[in-house]
């Protein structure tokens, strides 16, 4: 009998009817006269009938691949202890741990008692140079015009020319020693050396301290440095500068951006791996030292394989697609790459002209034959056609 698809009553403007796929097979026997087989069912995967399918050719894009994941942790980008240049009492003490510090800021004072009188011993002693120059000055001059007169002998001018030359080194003495107390007297006020957060406080308000001891730890934590290792096999195709993703376990929605900083020349020798610094900016601080993170290295692919995820099938922990290789379902192993939206990256296993089976491949077993059913554009339904398998059977359809 004629096979004729159905259609609303009276041909009135509307939606046609929806057939699914097992519903246009049905169809199809109806006008041959048969009854379709269990095996000739969408998906069907223990008879020798044709299989309804539906293919995609993978699609090319350009795109950033992740081709190594690394633990990592983070550290502040510098963590100085910030110590006394002076000895002395801690008068004052300005921040608490956890605040956070500018550069410049003062947090802490030592007694500046002797400071101040080292200073002014030291000023007084420039005055007197200052005064003996004006006075070696004062008897050069008079030597000179007797010497010109010839009325003082050439050694008489030598020792007058020497004295004038210890008087201005004297003074140069002292004004080092000035400049020196001046330093001094400054260093007595410890200001931050950068920004960042204090984390340890190493003295109390009145303890004594000498030159060099502690008095906060300081951690830099406007750019935070993640510390990783990547080995020996992989370590090639990583470059300093080159762009990573990294992923925070305190911060699971989120996906930050770093640099790799430097690749440090010089591997473990128990794991032969190398350790990687990479550079994240965290300019709102929410990213604390100690925290744990995971770098996803990456690198430009300008041809990129993209296939939709409802194409991918396991068997145990390997990814396979199938494949229409001569009107019959094949297998094919992939290696995939990072998702894409709905699509999925393809690095290896197919080429841009193979078609792909997306559906109807759940239960479907390699080496059976397929029908390909072209599914309708998004849009308004409509009734899918089909076609032979063979792409040389430019008559196959309804």
């Amino acid at each position: 009998m004629p096979c004729t698809w159905l259609r609303p009553r009276g041909g009135q403007a509307g939606s046609p009817a929806l057939l699914s796929l097992a519903g246009v097979l049905v169809i199809l026997a109806a006008c041959s006269g048969e009854t379709p087989s269990a095996s000739a069912r969408p998906g069907g995967g223990f008879g020798k009938g044709p299989a309804a399918v539906s293919i995609a050719r993978p699609e090319l894009r350009s795109l950033d691949d992740t081709f190594l994941d690394r633990e990592a942790t983070l550290l502040p980008v510098a963590a100085p202890t910030i110590s006394t240049k002076q000895e002395g009492f801690v008068v004052e003490l300005g921040p608490e741990v956890g605040d956070y510090v500018h550069e410049g800021e003062v947090i802490a004072r030592i007694d500046d008692t002797e400071r101040k009188l080292e200073l002014a011993e030291a000023e007084a002693t420039e005055k007197q140079a200052r005064a003996k120059l004006a006075e070696a000055r004062s008897a050069w001059r008079r030597i000179e015009t007797l010497w010109k007169q010839k009325v003082i002998s050439e050694g008489d001018r030598d020792d007058a020319r020497a004295k004038l030359d210890v008087a201005r080194a004297q003074l140069d003495a002292d004004a080092v020693r000035v400049a020196r107390a001046t330093q001094a007297l400054a260093d007595v006020t410890i200001m931050a050396p950068s920004d960042g957060v204090i984390t340890q406080l190493l003295t109390e308000r009145g303890e004594y301290l000498q030159r060099g001891d502690g008095i906060f730890e300081l951690k830099e934590i406007n750019v935070m440095v993640a510390v990783c290792t990547v080995n020996e096999r992989h370590i090639g195709q990583v470059r300093e500068g080159a762009s990573v993703y990294v992923h925070v376990t305190a911060y699971p929605d989120q996906i930050f951006e770093g640099l790799v900083w430097k690749i440090v020349p010089d591997a473990l020798v128990n794991s032969r791996s190398f350790p990687i610094k990479i550079l994240l900016p965290n300019p709102d601080l929410s990213l604390k030292p100690g925290m744990s993170a995971r770098i996803s290295f990456i690198r430009r692919i300008d041809q990129a394989l993209l296939i939709p995820k409802d194409a991918i099938l396991r068997d145990g922990d390997q990814a396979y697609v199938l494949v229409v290789e001569e009107g019959q379902a094949a297998r094919r192993a992939v290696e995939l790459g990072d998702a894409v939206g709905d699509r999925r990256h393809v690095r290896s296993g197919l080429s841009p002209a193979d078609d792909v089976i997306v559906t109807g491949n759940e239960k479907l077993n390699a080496g059976r034959p397929v029908t390909i059913v072209e599914l309708p554009p998004p849009g308004p339904p409509t009734v899918p056609s089909l076609r032979a398998a063979d792409p040389t059977d430019e008559s196959a359809g309804l």
